[in-house]
């Protein structure tokens, strides 16, 4: 097994064997993108974060880049993990 590099080692937690770093940059990219566009109110909040992820899944589809989350949607098969060592 070869070592863990610095983006495997941050990509280890997972929920759901989804990776809880990939989610908390994504939320926080919606985040920088949503004030810089002046998004206030929670129901529009809601929806961009809504049509955020749905941006996200649509590209990891049109690429041909599976993920957990599109194995649970159906949409592609369980992508394939290397193991490193820590």
């Amino acid at each position: 097994m070869e070592k863990c590099t610095t983006i495997q080692r941050l990509r280890k937690p997972k929920i759901a064997d989804m990776s809880i770093f990939d989610w908390v940059t994504s939320l926080i990219g919606a985040f920088i993108i949503g004030r810089a566009f002046g998004i206030k109110s929670f129901l529009e909040w809601l929806i961009f974060v809504i049509l955020w992820i749905a941006f996200g899944v649509a590209a990891h589809w049109a690429f041909n880049v599976p993920t957990m989350f599109g194995y649970y949607l159906g949409i592609n098969e369980k992508p394939v993990r290397k193991e490193c060592v820590v």
